[in-house]
């Protein structure tokens, strides 16, 4: 197995695992810094789990949870439901290719870390699936002539760290599953030892 890409694997992984934990957790996957008809030192921003509004004059947000229609609607519990997902595949693979990896007791377990590493892939792919509805579902709303001007959020700054969590982990997943393959390609047949043979 590739050490190099073993290593980068299992550095990237963590990485976007932290990214896309504070994109889940933060209130920011849309935002309108000023919105027509409220005071312009307000800002809202709506996440997937609440709905704040900062004031410039106050240290911090007032936020609440959203509204049981918003809640309950049914592309916000599949986007809940994957990010939530994501966050949990990525850890559980995380934790695979460390086991994999056996740096206590080598040689590594390759078969471990290729299916870590494809949980990876599928994990951070998730998560790029889910900011790309949202952003899709944002631009949309701005877009459309029939959307109020108070309505028309922009991107928030939780899709540009859903999106680079999310590559980071498909690029570890890759990293991880490639030095396996290219372990079980060089390993393919049996290397046949020099020697000398004396007549």
């Amino acid at each position: 197995m590739g050490t190099l890409s073993l290593v980068w694997g299992l550095v990237l992984a963590p990485m976007g695992w932290v990214l896309l934990l504070a994109a889940t957790a933060t209130p920011r996957w849309r935002e309108l810094p000023e919105r027509p008809g409220y005071p312009r030192d307000l800002s809202f921003s709506d996440g997937l789990w609440e709905s704040c509004v900062e004031a410039l004059a106050q240290p911090g947000p007032a936020c609440r949870t959203l509204p049981e229609d918003t809640a309950h609607f049914w592309p916000m519990r599949v986007l809940r439901a994957a990010t939530v997902g994501s966050l949990l595949l990525g850890a559980l693979a995380w934790a695979l290719a460390m086991l994999g990896a056996r740096w206590w007791a080598p040689p590594p377990r390759p078969n471990l870390v290729a299916a870590a590493g494809l949980l990876l892939t599928l994990a951070g792919a998730t998560y790029l699936g889910a900011a790309s509805y949202m952003a899709h579902r944002v631009l949309q709303e701005l877009a459309s002539p029939q959307t109020p001007p108070a309505d028309r959020f922009h991107l928030g700054t939780c899709l540009y760290l859903g999106w680079s969590g999310g590559g980071a982990e498909v690029l570890a997943g890759i990293c991880l599953a490639t030095g396996f393959c290219r372990k079980r390609g060089l390993s393919g047949g049996p290397a046949a030892a020099p020697y000398e043979v004396d007549y």
